[in-house]
């Protein structure tokens, strides 16, 4: 019996999706603690906070229409040069 030992693979994380995770993180975080200094009296630049979210999240929320462009484009040139998309273990192509 011969036992095959294969190398682990590694999840390669691209960069539009650590950018996307991290400005919603930044976005909740942020807008999180706003609501607790303002619930506690803390909150003495309001004005400043609010500008801040608003353009958190407003840097989010053209960050996600980016992503969603972009695997758009991917998924439209994959289909119409014949590019083989990723496929989970085990699925064969189905040519029409």
């Amino acid at each position: 019996m011969k036992i095959v030992l294969e190398p682990k693979k590694t999840k390669k994380r691209e960069f539009s999706k650590i950018w996307l995770a991290s400005c919603i993180t930044l976005s909740v975080i942020v807008t999180a603690a706003s609501y607790i200094l303002a619930a506690f009296d803390k909150n003495p630049v309001s004005e400043l906070a609010t500008a801040v979210i608003d353009s958190l999240w407003g840097t989010s929320g053209v960050s996600f229409i980016g992503y969603a462009l972009q695997n758009s484009v991917r998924a439209y040139t994959a289909s119409k040069f014949g590019i083989p998309g990723k496929q989970k273990e085990g699925e064969e192509n189905a040519d029409l």
